[in-house]
């Protein structure tokens, strides 16, 4: 009797990176370094070592270090926008707990961490030196401000105040942010996480009671 023939085993299936996978592969080194090293961590060396690639595929796909380190800001913004949008989303459907989930949020154990804000304060260096970044910077702080602006504009209409210029009270709102988030990584003793929750109501109570309602300069 013939023995019957061993079921052959499955070949192994490997998909081949694609570049967009390879690139983030790239920008999430860059940030693991930067977080590491801070801005010694902006080396092609050490991101390629860290990637476990060789520095001539940084220079495929990126062509120099610093469009690799405005990649990683890309990432690192957009990621963090994400995450302060999906809690608005998951807010109840008012504008007072759409804003105070903005806040809440910035202050949340996932973004308002050392780790995080010792690579935004980096970014937030090389910003000035770079002309890659500062078009990055550009476009996604306008994305903040928007958010901002939309959120605090739906309450004001919501609750019949009024603001003069409602982007400039969203850009003052979010230089709060940036603010009390730089404050807290120079010095994490300075204040408490919800300590900045509550500075941030009081300033939004601030709108309610007029603040903004009048063109700047006036009495």
């Amino acid at each position: 009797m013939a023995k019957p023939t061993p079921a052959k085993k499955p070949r192994a299936h490997f998909r081949r990176a694609t570049p967009q996978d390879r690139s983030r592969q790239l920008g999430e080194a860059a940030l693991r370094c930067i977080r590491a090293k801070g801005v010694a961590g902006v080396s092609a060396r050490q991101i390629a070592a860290e990637a476990g690639v060789t520095q001539g595929l940084i220079t495929h796909h990126f062509g120099e270090v610093q469009e690799l380190v405005a990649y990683a800001f890309d990432l690192m913004s957009d990621g963090i926008l994400e995450q302060l949008t999906a809690a608005i989303d998951a807010a109840r459907p008012n504008p007072q707990a759409r804003l105070d989930a903005y806040i809440e949020a910035s202050f949340s154990k996932a973004l308002f961490d050392q780790d995080v804000l010792r690579v935004w304060v980096v970014f937030w260096g090389l910003i000035l030196h770079s002309p890659r970044m500062s078009a990055s910077q550009k476009s996604e702080y306008s994305d903040y401000v928007s958010t901002v602006e939309r959120l605090i504009s739906d309450l004001a209409a919501s609750e019949g105040f009024q603001i003069h210029d409602v982007r400039l009270a969203a850009v003052a709102f979010t230089a709060l942010l940036d603010g009390l988030w730089l404050a807290w990584c120079l010095n994490p003793a300075a204040f408490r996480p919800e300590d900045g929750i509550a500075l941030c109501r009081s300033w939004i109570d601030g709108l309610r009671r007029g603040a903004y309602s009048e063109p700047p300069g006036l009495p």
